[in-house]
């Protein structure tokens, strides 16, 4: 049996594109009688038909779309071949593939890399935004050369992890609230206030009800959200209050949003995955110190409302275990 050629399968996928065998050829740039002789030698070679012929025009057979599926499969991944080796001419300095939590996207890690693509002209970077546990599949399977997290245990041998920041929980409030004064909100202080959560399937979201819970106090729990900047979202609209994280808090407080410390402690931590069988490029490395600067000019900023490591005061309240497990 005659083997297929490439040029055969391509005739066959732009005519299922087009149509017709006049707007197929114009896709590929020869002519209708060329593309008509592929079609005939692709049947023919197959032994299938793959088109009935009515009144000048090709009605693909169930077979042909059946095949088409898998041609358009082939296709995307020869495709995505062509668009690596068009960055490697492009981008000759290399790439570098980054997947986070939303926690730190909204704002914090895009002005990163773009200070990052400034400081390496030519530098492709690919930011993909993911729950924590895709961020951690991406990164275990080699797909990202580096992932941030919140502090999760992890048990996976093939990932290195370290962190970034041992940081708190911190209140959100709406404009002109009546504890907008207070430099630091308490349980007591939200009695009766309406309270945007974070998903009941987080374990973050039941660190937080049994702060409240501890302390005997009664929220209305009418707003439940999955993201810490969603809950911002909510709480910037005057939908109530929330505690969330500091980076996206930060965030939000450029937009209007009240941000206050919360007593006591909720932990939340910040992380760094890679790949452990594989090397840290020096492009990682750079990446890394860049963030690492990054941080540390945040919590200046924040006047320590957002904090890079574990304060002493902390660990002898007996608030030392950090992350969000």
């Amino acid at each position: 049996m005659a083997k297929l050629t490439y040029r055969q399968i391509e005739a066959f996928r732009a005519v299922m594109i087009n149509g017709t065998t006049r707007a197929a050829a114009e896709t590929l740039y020869v002519s209708q009688p060329a593309v008509s002789r592929l079609l005939t030698d692709f049947e023919e070679t197959i032994g299938v038909k793959m088109f009935e012929r009515r009144r000048r025009r090709l009605i693909p057979t169930p077979e042909a779309r059946f095949f088409y599926e898998e041609v358009e499969r082939a296709f995307v991944s020869l495709e995505k071949l062509f668009r690596v080796a068009e960055e490697l001419r492009e981008f000759p300095l290399g790439a570098l593939r980054i997947a986070s939590m939303p926690a730190v996207s909204v704002e914090f890690l895009p002005a990163l890399t773009d200070q990052f693509c400034q400081l390496h002209p030519g530098v492709s970077v690919t930011l993909q935004v993911r729950n924590t546990q895709q961020v951690v599949d991406l990164v275990a399977s080699q797909h990202f050369d580096m992932g941030i997290i919140s502090g999760i245990e992890l048990n996976d041998p093939s990932i290195e992890i370290n962190v970034l920041a041992d940081s708190r929980l911190v209140c959100v409030l709406p404009s002109r609230h009546r504890l907008a004064s207070h430099d630091v909100i308490r349980p007591q202080d939200l009695e009766g206030e309406i309270f945007v959560s974070l998903g009941s399937e987080q374990s973050i979201r039941k660190k937080i009800d049994s702060v409240f819970d501890r302390e005997g106090v009664s929220r209305q729990l009418m707003v439940d959200t999955q993201l810490h900047y969603a809950a911002c979202a909510f709480v910037l609209a005057g939908n109530g209050v929330s505690l969330v994280d500091p980076i996206t808090a930060w965030h939000y407080r450029r937009l209007g949003l009240i941000v206050k410390r919360f007593e006591p402690r909720v932990p939340y931590r910040y992380s760094m995955i890679a790949p452990k069988q594989r090397g840290q490029s020096d492009l990682a490395r750079s990446f890394l110190e860049l963030l690492d600067k990054s941080l540390i000019e945040l919590e200046k900023e924040s006047a320590g409302l957002f904090e890079r490591k574990l304060q002493p005061e902390a660990l002898v309240a007996g608030n030392g275990v950090a992350g969000n497990k």
